[in-house]
């Protein structure tokens, strides 16, 4: 929703730019450190580490649920719909990664799984990058259609905002929900 509300605004070339360069860069910091975490916690081992991690976040993801629900301040989008420079957009996107839980409860669960999987490093690097590729899909869509169809893209992105804007609640929810059980079920099998 940032996202799309930045590219909908003055500069919106560079300032999408430096949005994505921020989520990317905190999501690529929270992954080394995540991997390291793992790896030093005892992630790939032969005990049920592996089990127990998976438990806690698939119980993380089940709490995190009621939070999509909650009720946000208009605050979120407004704050966007002034005038912003780069630096901002950049900011904008690293605090943006850090609060988006369901996101962070997710990508976790994919630097446990490539900890566990214990790879050589230049192995863990590329599965590491193509984690956080696949994480960054929902923001490289629409700039991509921003950027393609420059002057299409407003109609498809307002219509796309839209549409998110009215069951964002639902989408994220049902995606806590699929990994949740996932990772529970994985859990489960992997401690019992």
């Amino acid at each position: 929703m940032v996202l799309i509300s930045i590219l909908s605004r003055k500069s919106a070339r560079k300032n999408s730019l430096s949005f994505l360069l921020g989520f990317t860069l905190t999501l690529l910091a929270l992954g080394i450190a995540g991997v390291y975490i793992f790896h030093l916690g005892g992630s790939g081992g032969t005990g049920k580490v592996d089990g127990y991690i998976d438990l806690s976040l698939g119980i993380l993801c089940l709490l995190a649920m009621p939070l999509n629900f909650r009720r946000r301040k208009k605050q979120d989008t407004a704050e966007v719909e002034s005038e912003i420079k780069a630096l901002r957009a950049f900011s904008l996107g690293g605090i943006t990664m850090l609060v988006n839980t369901s996101t962070i409860i997710i990508f976790v669960s994919g630097l446990q799984a490539i900890s566990s999987a214990n790879l050589e490093p230049l192995d863990g690097f590329f599965a590491l990058v193509l984690l956080t590729l696949f994480t960054l899909v929902t923001l490289l869509i629409p700039t991509i259609i921003f950027f393609a169809f420059p002057k299409k893209s407003e109609i498809i992105l307002a219509s796309f905002k839209a549409w998110l804007s009215k069951h964002k609640k639902e989408i994220g929810a049902a995606v806590l929900l699929v990994f949740g059980a996932y990772l529970l079920v994985k859990g489960i099998r992997a401690v019992f």
